[in-house]
This record gives structure tokens, sequence and C-alpha cells, in this order.
């Protein structure tokens, strides 16, 4: 169990510098310090730097994952499991700011390895079989996949931002307002 608690005392550091500080302004030094174990340590549980950000990129993801996941019902029309979808990861983001700001941060980058992508794709699986879904049903327009992907995570990232920085003040109003010019963009419109 100590050994368990060094470890997640290593990941929550670097999670809280990396995000204030970034990559480089974040020596393994700073993070045994914040973390609260000798520089040392830290290579027991990590080969590099770059290890610690893959793993606690994939347990930010993996988290994320069980939040979008949850409370999602059974046959329920693609617009409203969209919904429920979007809604689970925006507020993930607003609720868990330092793992939002990392999933921005490092989404693209190159410290990021190919096996951690290619779980973080396998665990999105299910949104791309709801969009294929929605496109049989005729229910979303028939674009590639990564159109609406791009579309739905700039809705909540921008969100995110506007909320962290506090120039937007998040409502229910604002939120369902905000998916439905989403949808809007998404859905199949018969004219």
């Amino acid at each position: 169990m100590k050994t368990q608690n060094k470890k997640e005392r290593i990941l929550n550091a670097t999670l809280k510098l990396i995000t204030e500080h970034g990559f480089h302004a974040t020596p393994v030094s700073m993070i045994a310090n914040e973390a609260g174990v000798g520089a040392g340590t830290i290579y027991r549980y990590f080969e590099s730097k770059e290890a610690i950000i893959n793993e606690l990129y994939d347990t930010v993801m993996k988290e994320l994952h069980e939040a979008t996941m949850s409370n999602i019902p059974e046959n329920i029309s693609v617009r409203d499991e969209f919904y429920l979808k979007w809604k689970n990861i925006l507020n993930f983001f607003i609720n868990r700011e330092y793992e939002g700001k990392f999933i921005s941060q490092y989404v693209a980058s190159p410290f990021i390895s190919r096996t951690v992508l290619e779980e973080t794709d396998r665990r999105n699986v299910h949104l791309r079989l709801l969009i294929e879904r929605g496109i049989r049903q005729k229910e979303i327009r028939d674009v590639d996949y990564n159109t609406i992907a791009v579309y739905m995570w700039g809705t909540v990232k921008q969100l995110h931002h506007l909320h962290i920085n506090k120039a937007i003040k998040l409502t229910d109003e604002l939120i369902d307002d905000i998916y439905a010019v989403f949808w809007e963009g998404i859905r199949v419109h018969d004219d």
C-alpha cells in the first residue's frame, strides 16, 4: 500500500506541476519535492519523465472514459446519448481542472507513446459506434468521424478554457444552448 501511495503522489505531483509549469519547466527534482519523495525514488517507479507522463495520461484518459460512460441508460436516442456523453465529458473537464488542462496540453504531444494513444482510441470506440449508428439511422450527417470529434472536443475545450479563466459563467441553460447549436451542426437536415 505504501508503494502505491508513493506512486500516486508522484503522479499527482506531476499532474499539478506540468499543468502549471509545462513539461520542460518541470524537472524530476521538482516532481520529487512536490510528491515528498527522493528524486531516486521516482526512478524506482518510472524509467523517465516521459514514462510518468504516459502513465499519467493513460490514467486520466481512463478516468475520463469512466466519467463519459456513467449514467447512460440503454435504448435512448442517438441525440440523447450524444448529449449525455458530451455533458459527462464537459463536467469532467469543469470539475477536474488539472486533468482537463493536462488532456488539452498533451493530447497531441510527442511525449505520449503510440501504445497509450492506441488505448485511448480503443476507449473512444463507443463514440465512433454512436456516430455510425446516428449516420445509419439518418440522425447524424454522413461525415467523417474526425469531423464530429473535432467539433465535439472543440466545444468542450473552449467551455473549459472560458470557465477556468472566469470569462463565462456556465449555467445549465447555456450548456443546453451550446449543445443545441452543436447538435444542429451534426444532425441531418431535411431541407
